[in-house]
């Protein structure tokens, strides 16, 4: 038995290619499936003995979570403390980078990159393993390994498409060199990469470092292609994407997203706050195994970076970083930076930053879980146990967002190669009358209770006033 039998066949592989990049037999091969995500297609060489594609594979089951990898990986330090979200930690850090030039195209304050070259810098590790533009004509993006400060600078910003990773562990493992890498990823990839590590040494002992990003969900490549002709860029025409452009009139979070053709002209700038229909929030063209993931601060990570989402940064259209440090390595490497402009800040102000995401990832997975056993599916375990309540509290969304993730990934297939994206959304209307409709129920039910609120909120303020 592999991953093709239980997680690709279930829907729950997230295309990391962790499983195909280990493989002892080169049995798998990342490609495209019919729904534009990446997955491993097997060559039918299994060694009847092996299963460490599953072993490795982040929505497998484990004997260990990530809390007992933490633990056992930051939890010797006398410094660490946890959270239930972030797992272990030393210290939470808020800031930029303090040349404009470098901050503005960065994603957001434009720390991960300056972190990044200073480990090239100070000869921690050799190599960055990070996404960049892809030499394969079939995709856009890809992990690369960049081997100087200016290839780790090139690669600045965010890539919100489908990435893998199997090409470069080849690479890494066959490297006879005393070579040291340092990889910065998604939370899934990290945790499918410290598995990885525990089962196979060299890899252990190549990786010096790991850097996540937060991660609230990703989208298979049909959403960067509705993106594109949104732009006014044609499928076939399209050659990349520019999905954080900052914009000195908006704020950090109303980023910009432009596709560019292959003579190189830019599209239509696209608001990310101004787009025409509920394409993040309904969950358009979301990858299944995002559903079923609890990690949001990549807990497993040596350093996770985020965007600063609170109201006191995001009027700064340049960008602000949230830095969360778990190694005394990744704090020094910080501390000793002359590049940042670094202030500490405390968990609760980073919980707050992503507590929508929080919600998703452990509370609204709850009922995910609930659903699956209801019908008797399998699903891979989780470190939060499913729950009724959750699931009747919130079963219209979860039903409603699983209909629009099947069936965007379904009529985009359609209308892809259409110079409009008017016929997709004619054929989506139905659905997004289901939102609509929804939504007006969602905003009954608050009006509704405000003046409850209002007045157990008066009582109070008397009860108070009387002590």
């Amino acid at each position: 038995m592999n991953v093709m039998d239980v997680v690709v066949k279930n829907d729950y592989c997230i295309g990391c290619g962790v499983c195909a990049g280990v493989c002892p037999k080169e049995n798998l091969k990342m490609d495209w499936s019919n729904k534009g995500e990446l997955i491993p297609f097997t060559m039918d060489l299994c060694s009847d003995n092996c299963s460490i594609c599953l072993d490795i594979c982040p929505f497998y089951d484990h004997n260990i979570d990530q809390d007992d990898i933490a633990h056992h990986i930051f939890s010797k330090g006398r410094e660490i403390k946890y959270d239930k979200y972030a797992g272990c930690y030393i210290d939470c850090h808020v800031g930029y980078v303090q040349d404009d030039k470098k901050r503005l195209k960065s994603a957001s304050g434009g720390v991960a990159t300056s972190f990044l070259t200073s480990l090239l810098k100070k000869n921690i590790v050799d190599k960055v393993v990070a996404v960049g533009t892809s030499s394969d004509d079939s995709r856009m993006f890809d992990f690369i390994i960049l081997n100087s400060e200016e290839e780790v600078n090139s690669c600045a910003g965010s890539v919100y498409y489908p990435v893998e990773i199997s090409e470069v562990l080849k690479e890494i493992l066959e490297d006879k060199n005393e070579t040291k890498y340092a990889v910065i990823a998604l939370p899934c990839v990290v945790y499918a990469l410290r598995l990885a590590m525990e089962k196979i040494p060299k890899l252990k002992d190549k990786i010096k470092l790991i850097a996540s990003l937060t991660c609230g969900q990703l989208q298979n490549r049909f959403c960067t292609e509705l993106l594109a002709v949104e732009s006014g860029i044609p499928v076939e025409r399209l050659s990349k994407m520019d999905f954080r452009k900052k914009s000195n009139n908006k704020p950090s979070f109303n980023y910009l997203q432009v596709a560019i053709d292959k003579e190189g002209n830019e599209g239509i700038p696209l608001a990310n706050q101004e787009l025409p229909f509920h394409l993040w929030y309904y969950h358009y063209f979301k990858q299944n195994a995002c559903n079923f993931c609890d990690d949001i601060l990549g807990e497993l990570a040596d350093v996770t970076f985020m965007d600063a989402w609170l109201p006191e940064y995001v009027k700064d259209y340049r960008g602000t970083s949230l830095i969360i440090t778990r190694t005394s390595l990744a704090q020094n490497i910080l501390k000793s930076s002359d590049e940042l402009n670094l202030n500490k800040i405390g968990i609760e102000e980073v919980l707050k930053s992503q507590w929508g995401v929080i919600e998703k990832k452990r509370v609204l997975l709850k009922g995910r879980l609930y659903k699956k056993e209801l019908s008797n599916l399998w699903h891979p375990k989780k470190r939060v146990s499913s729950d009724v309540t959750v699931y009747n509290k919130n079963r219209t969304f979860i039903e409603l967002t699983e209909e629009v993730q099947s069936l965007s990934k379904e009529l985009w297939i359609k209308h892809r190669l259409n110079i409009s994206t008017k016929g997709f959304l004619e054929d989506m209307d139905n659905i997004e009358s289901k939102i609509i409709k929804y939504e007006r129920k969602i905003k009954l039910k608050y009006l509704i209770k405000l003046p409850c609120n209002l007045f157990k909120n008066f009582l109070e303020v008397l009860k108070n006033g009387k002590r």
